[in-house]
């Protein structure tokens, strides 16, 4: 049994490297380490007024992480007080733009721990050890820790480490329960007190399967043929003309045939859709529907980060769309920011921002010198042999032997 349960491996039994050392950011280091992330989490930039601002507000929620060369990554939280944490399970708490009411002043004792933002790139991730070593400090060891995975990978990672989804909160919200780590008697012991004590009682009587939260499995696929139209037909029907009575001439605008379509289930169900039209030097996403019942999954979130990895990968490095009045914060997570001052507008029944987000180039991005075997690829398929490639295996027809066949007189018998 050992060996199963011993894979999961509680946050706070990671132990602190020698390599680094953690300490409070000083204003320097901050806008280092914003640019620093910034290539590989584009809203950084985009929340950037926010960062600073929490940063004054309490400068011992940003950490640097430092090796002998020196700077070299960072991680950042939120201390939320009594109200930011009730905030955060009734889904009104802003990560993009934290209201300070809701945070924990230099000197309080917070009442949550937020995993707000993480740049530890490669072997840098085993600093995480020395990040959790900063929160066990006097006041903070037994202030449990919350997080939202941004990604499959990221949320793998949370499992493994004793995270598990919020009971009575956004369906997307992880908690680590914290635990004294001189309390762990014994290997089968330390991982078990990582979990929640339901958690280890279920894993006791059904063996380690049972620690893994039963969550329907997220993916996104590129619409390729007539019944993956057919169901972005139907989740933008049931969305746009069902929920926001949409005229349908409206929605279904003459460019379906003209886009990629991005298709996320939760599932087997198709829940959220997306579509991306190019255009000379920039990629406009629109029609990002979710289904109603798979709102509070982060369904969207996969598709849409999905569709920039795409578009970036063909090539393009600037991503322009409209912001629904309302939801602008959504699209700061992917970097976007308002075109310019003044540029808002209405269309069906409701008012629009234009937003645009700016990429650095992508060094495997699909260019000429990838060659002709990449380019024929199906779409988004790129990384993986495609079918036209094992057709180069067979004999090469000679094009001078066709035409004389069709310039041979017939054979009258």
């Amino acid at each position: 049994m050992d060996g199963p349960i011993l894979k999961h491996r509680p946050l706070d039994l990671i132990p602190p490297s020698r390599r680094f050392t953690v300490r409070p950011a000083t204003a320097s280091e901050l806008g280092r380490l914003i640019d620093m992330a910034a290539p590989e989490i584009p809203a950084m930039k985009v929340i950037e007024p926010a960062i600073r601002r929490v940063f004054t507000f309490n400068p011992e929620t940003i950490l640097a992480v430092h090796d002998h060369k020196g700077l070299v990554g960072g991680f950042a939280f939120l201390y939320l007080n009594e109200l930011g944490l009730e905030r955060l399970f009734d889904g009104a708490f802003s990560v993009a733009d934290p209201d300070v009411a809701h945070l924990a002043a230099p000197g309080e004792t917070p009442r949550g721990l937020y995993a707000w933002a993480m740049y530890l790139p490669g072997s840098r991730v085993a600093a995480m050890g020395n990040v959790m070593r900063f929160v066990r400090r006097p006041g903070f060891a037994e202030v449990e820790m919350y997080a939202r995975p941004g990604t499959v990978k990221g949320q793998k990672f949370m499992e493994r480490t004793g995270f598990e989804p919020v009971a009575q909160g956004p369906n997307d919200l992880f908690v680590y329960r914290r635990r004294d780590p001189s309390s762990f008697s014994s290997p089968v012991h330390r991982q078990l007190a990582g979990l929640s004590e339901a958690v280890a009682d279920k894993l006791r009587r059904e063996g380690p399967s049972a620690a893994r939260p039963a969550r329907a499995r997220m993916r996104v696929k590129v619409a390729r043929g007539a019944d993956d139209l057919l169901m972005v037909y139907a989740i933008r029907a049931a969305v746009f003309l069902a929920e926001q009575a949409c005229p349908y001439a409206e929605e279904f605008d003459g460019n379906d045939h003209c886009a990629t379509h991005f298709i996320g289930f939760v599932g087997d169900e198709p829940a959220c859709s997306l579509r991306a039209r190019y255009f000379g030097d920039f990629v406009k996403l629109e029609r990002l529907a979710v289904r109603k019942e798979f709102r509070r999954t982060r369904v969207s979130f996969d598709v849409v980060r999905t569709a920039v990895e795409h578009v970036r990968r063909k090539g393009f490095r600037r991503i322009y769309g409209h912001a629904r009045e309302g939801v602008e914060k959504f699209w700061a997570h992917f970097g976007g920011k308002p075109l310019a001052p003044g540029r808002d507008f209405i269309f069906s029944d409701y008012r629009y921002s234009e937003m645009i987000a700016e990429y650095e180039a992508l060094p495997n991005a699909i260019d000429l010198e990838s060659g002709p075997y990449v380019i024929l690829r199906p779409e988004g398929d790129w990384d993986r042999p495609g079918i036209l490639e094992s057709s180069a295996e067979r004999k090469v027809r000679d094009p001078e032997e066709k035409v004389a066949r069709k310039l041979r007189p017939a054979v009258v018998a």
